[in-house]
């Protein structure tokens, strides 16, 4: 009889590839990836039945005709020691249609593009069990609710491969800083030129991931985004601000989400032309509060929102 597997015994290395869908060979001392909230489903696909036509009742069995593997999991959203520093989730970033910009010694920023893809070789390894993704594409979500750790939350669709025997390997994370809890002193929100007192926000970068299956064709392809999402807040006098009637009129504006209180080890997310959806209410201790659907829309194209860390 086998050991027992242990899932604490999990390990993520990620790795861009420099041709799609070949194995890139992700290290742990160069490509681990520090992450919590893991689902991973090694096989996934469709599936066609056979019905053929016999003299008796019984399953005809099935036969697959796409197969790939799905993996889900959290990533803190944090920023990096030192001003300029990559952080840890910069190639999950990428194969999530994203380009990354470095500029020395002052931040590193994120943008959505349209072209020149990325894709990532991904290693899970359970104990011994060792399982591969290769031409992995993402999409993300950031949930940066009050009271909570803000989080990326990645789920990746991948090329199939079979399980392997293989050492569980060592492990560096030191390009993963500690996070910071989402409150008053750590984060600032402001959504059309007002401060809000928000109590949940979330964004989508709203990717559609899909897996190709033709003949000469066993791929994953991201083939359009579409980024949305929420943020609840403090409802204000209809004077001061009056969110429905922005709403109504597709008015659009800026958003800036700001985590980390100094310099350095901090994340923004920024956005010039976001439009309001239909609002709704609630309440939280006693007080209203408004429930705002958010799309980002591009003015020119590919500039819908920048994620920068520093």
């Amino acid at each position: 009889m086998s050991d027992p597997i242990f899932v604490n015994q999990t390990v993520i290395l990620a790795k861009v590839e420099t041709t799609k869908g070949t194995d890139a060979a992700p290290t742990g001392a160069a490509n681990a990836i520090l992450v919590s909230d893991v689902t991973f489903t090694p096989l996934e696909g469709d599936e066609v039945e056979r019905n053929n036509i016999r003299p008796y009742f019984g399953d005809g069995g099935s036969t697959m005709v796409t197969q790939y593997a799905k993996l889900s999991f959290s990533v803190e959203a944090a920023g990096v020691e030192a001003a300029g520093d990559v952080p840890g989730y910069e190639p999950l970033l990428r194969a999530a249609a994203t380009s990354v910009t470095v500029a020395a010694g002052v931040d590193v920023r994120f943008a959505p593009v349209t072209e020149g893809l990325e894709s990532v070789t991904i290693y899970i390894a359970v104990g011994r069990n060792l399982q591969k993704m290769t031409a992995a594409m993402a999409n993300v979500k950031l949930a940066g609710d009050a009271k909570t750790i803000a989080k990326f939350q990645f789920e990746f669709t991948g090329t199939y491969q079979a399980a392997t025997d293989a050492a569980l390997p060592a492990v560096t994370y030191t390009a993963f800083q500690d996070p910071f809890g989402v409150n008053k002193v750590n984060s600032t929100l402001s959504l059309h030129g007002t401060a809000v007192a928000a109590s949940a926000f979330s964004f989508d970068f709203g990717n559609t991931v899909i897996k190709r299956d033709l003949i000469n064709v066993d791929t994953v392809e991201i083939t359009g985004r579409k980024s949305t999402g929420s943020v609840t807040f403090d409802n204000t006098l209809v004077t001061d601000k009056n969110w429905v009637e922005l709403a109504r009129q597709g008015t659009r504006g800026a958003l800036a989400f700001k985590h980390g209180p100094g310099a350095t080890n901090v994340i923004e997310l920024t956005a010039p032309n976001v439009q309001l959806g239909k609002p709704t209410f609630g309440e939280s201790d006693g007080v209203q509060q408004i429930t705002v659907p958010l799309r980002y829309v591009p003015i020119d194209g590919n500039d819908e929102w920048e994620l920068i860390v520093r």
